[in-house]
C-alpha cells in the first residue's frame, strides 16, 4: 500500500492537476496512478529501485538511476 500526496492538495494552482506523488515500501508493483505520477521507495536498497514514474496511467512504472 502506498502513500499518497496530492499536489492539488497544496498548490492551489494545481486544482487540475493529474500526477500524484507517491511514496511506500518496495517497488509500485500493482500500484495505479495517473501517467506522471511519482513514487518514492523509502526502502531502497540499491540505485535502481528508489524513485520511479508512472508512464501509462495504469500499473506501469519506470525507473530512475540514482547516482550513489
Amino acid at each position: 500500500m502506498a502513500n499518497l500526496i496530492k499536489l492539488s492538495s497544496y498548490i492551489p494552482a494545481l486544482q487540475d492537476a493529474q500526477a500524484d506523488i507517491l511514496f511506500g515500501s518496495g517497488a509500485p508493483t500493482g500500484i495505479t496512478a495517473p501517467q506522471g505520477s511519482l513514487y518514492i521507495n523509502i526502502t531502497a536498497t540499491t540505485t535502481t529501485t528508489r524513485f520511479y514514474s508512472n508512464t501509462d496511467g495504469g500499473t506501469t512504472w519506470a525507473y530512475y538511476t540514482a547516482s550513489a
